[in-house]
């Protein structure tokens, strides 16, 4: 009889054990963000590769963006759930409040549409800060995620192409693939891009990653191609040919920055943005860019937190070009000597961190800055580049 009792409690809790657990997975999976809350280690509210406990396959099949890091959106994606609080799918554009111009408004060079934000998020988060226009090219979700961002708002869109498409080139071909001009997904992209353009929905192409080895988070998505190479050559043309512009993400190697200053060459009137401003540059250096080439300018993204993480800058100090309030002395004379070359962009996701970065922008940067070079590197340098209207 003891025995029997013995046993029955054993089984009971076993099974209560069991159900537990079964009953905390279900609680975890309906709740994204206590997910990220429970891995985040680090308080970035997202949960990166150090940070997963279980495989990297199934942390690449969860991270949509290929950013290498995963978002309760994101979760939230994919097991099918809405996230705490609601959706905005069911919002119209009169939802996103009316732009805010009570101080000098902003053009955004570096916003990538993600699919797991709606556009109308992201436009009520530029109203709120006084952000007049936004974008980039997509990391994923091709040109359907773009157009979706374009229907929504409009001429504030900046409507960059071909991103997507060149990280599946490299995925499935590797840098050989990203170089060969002949490539099928190759000639492809061009003949999309070529008509998108026409027809008036494209203001450039890009962010291409020429050379993001060592300044991605993400190992599947780093790469160093010849950045001369004849694929973005042709870009350059086809750019050139309507008025608009290259992103290219080239880090400060000295060989890719000869490519670079090669490929401007090739094309003198084909306008290239170089994206991060070389990442891990000093001034000096894209000073000594800048001067040989003028049709070459600056985005000075990610060169500041949010998206610029403490750990590398504590790493690489001189990444950082300005804090919440300072700007680096020699950023500073550079952009005051050359203020028609320079622009801004938040490259973030997240409301939070898309709020964090403007103010940064606007007290860290453009309070450091003259008038009438604030108001340029601004907005009037990327409105002038990009026909913004």
């Amino acid at each position: 009889m003891k025995m029997y009792k013995k046993s029955t409690i054993n089984l009971l809790v076993s099974l209560a054990v069991g159900l537990g657990i079964v009953f905390s997975s279900v609680v975890w999976a309906k709740n994204p963000v206590n997910v990220v809350k429970k891995m985040d280690h680090d308080g970035d509210n997202k949960v990166s590769l150090n940070e997963w406990p279980k495989s990297p396959f199934i942390f690449n099949k969860i991270d949509f963006n290929g950013d290498g890091f995963i978002t309760a959106q994101e979760f939230a994606k994919k097991w099918g759930v809405p996230m705490p609080g609601g959706s905005s799918t069911n919002k119209s554009i009169s939802d996103a409040g009316s732009l805010d111009e009570s101080n000098t408004i902003i053009a955004d060079v570096h916003m990538h549409p993600h699919p797991e934000n709606h556009p109308i998020d992201q436009l009520t988060w530029m109203n709120r800060n006084g952000v007049k226009w936004a974008g980039l090219g997509e990391i994923k979700g091709g040109r359907a995620i773009r157009e979706k961002y374009r229907q929504v708002m409009g001429n504030r869109f900046i409507a960059f192409g071909g991103q997507s498409t060149l990280n599946s080139i490299y995925l499935k071909y590797g840098v050989k693939g990203l170089e060969d001009a002949d490539n099928r997904m190759f000639r492809s992209l061009m003949n999309t891009l070529e008509d998108d353009f026409a027809s008036g929905k494209l203001k450039g192409v890009g962010e291409i990653f020429g050379n993001n080895s060592k300044t991605n988070p993400n190992p599947k998505v780093r790469r160093k191609t010849q950045i001369d190479a004849p694929t973005y050559r042709e870009v350059l043309d086809l750019v050139e040919k309507y008025n608009g512009a290259m992103s290219i993400h080239v880090q400060m190697d000295n060989d890719s920055i000869e490519q670079l200053e090669i490929l401007a060459d090739h094309n003198p009137n084909g306008n290239i943005i170089w994206a991060h401003c070389g990442n891990n540059s000093y001034a000096y250096e894209v000073q000594e860019v800048l001067e040989k080439h003028q049709n070459i300018y600056c985005d000075l993204a990610a060169r500041h937190s949010p998206k610029l993480k403490d750990k590398v800058i504590r790493k690489r100090p001189h990444q950082e070009i300005f804090t919440e309030y300072n700007l680096n002395d020699d950023w500073r004379e550079l952009i005051e000597d050359m203020p028609d070359r320079f622009m801004v962009g938040t490259d973030t996701k997240t409301e939070t961190h898309y709020d964090e970065g403007i103010d940064n922008i606007r007290n860290g940067l453009l309070a450091n800055l003259s008038q009438a070079t604030a108001e340029k590197v601004a907005y009037k340098n990327a409105q002038r580049l990009l026909d913004l209207h």
